[in-house]
């Protein structure tokens, strides 16, 4: 297996890949193909991504002091 395949990004709503798939703006965790993939995942992704969006923040916070 060559390095680029660890680099490829798969969508977390119907297993996608490819190389232009958009991140979750809040949390950075997941990547979609298009926005329908983001909308239908969006009630299984919604806990994690508020948790992760402000454990980003906290750090945004600290790193600023």
């Amino acid at each position: 297996m060559s390095s680029n395949a660890a680099n490829i990004d798969t969508c977390a709503t119907c297993g996608k890949e490819g190389d232009s798939l958009k991140g979750c703006t809040a949390c950075h965790m997941v990547k979609y193909c298009n926005r329908d993939c983001q909308i239908s995942h969006r009630k299984q992704h919604k806990k994690a991504c508020k948790k992760r969006a402000a454990e980003l923040y906290d750090e945004k916070l600290f790193k600023e002091v």
